[in-house]
């Protein structure tokens, strides 16, 4: 299991603050060489421990509505309506969860008009029980797969 260290942490830290951030930059605000930054980021790439993503800003494309869609479904028809749901567009979170719901939606749209034929869509694949929709009033808190604590990541089973 690959491991990271401090400076890796703060290495990460500045890449998410700004992705697009030279290896030369993240030196001197580390106070540590180029090529030490640049063999870091080759052993956290090299052992997936990052990744580089894009991230849009939805609104900016005319994406006003956004949200969540909780679905309940017949247990019989899970694979068929996850596969269904895989290919709609207007999703680009899906999970499939245990407990009061099946899966947990969320999507982005342009209009009412686009929500409405997509929830059309979703309330007549078969199996479907019931769906609850919530819109995004505002993001509060939105954060990676993994949150920096106490500056630096817990690399261990300590909390």
């Amino acid at each position: 299991m690959a491991l990271i260290d401090e400076v890796d942490t703060q290495i990460i830290q500045l890449l998410r603050e700004n992705g697009r951030m030279p290896n030369t930059e993240i030196a001197k605000n580390l106070k540590i060489s180029e090529g030490a930054i640049r063999k870091r980021l080759k052993k956290l790439f090299d052992n997936e421990l990052i990744q580089v993503v894009a991230v849009i800003n939805a609104s900016k494309l005319g994406f006003e509505l956004q949200g969540n869609i909780h679905v309940k479904v017949d247990i019989k028809k899970i694979k068929p309506i996850m596969s269904k749901l895989q290919k709609m567009d207007e999703i680009w979170y899906i999970a499939h969860l245990t407990g009061a719901i099946d899966f947990d939606l969320e999507f982005r749209v342009k209009s009412q008009d686009e929500l409405d034929g997509l929830m059309n869509k979703i309330n007549n694949l078969d199996g479907v029980k019931d769906t609850a929709t919530s819109f995004r009033l505002k993001l509060v808190k939105n954060v990676s797969d993994w949150e920096i604590k106490d500056g630096f990541f817990p690399i261990s089973g300590s909390s």
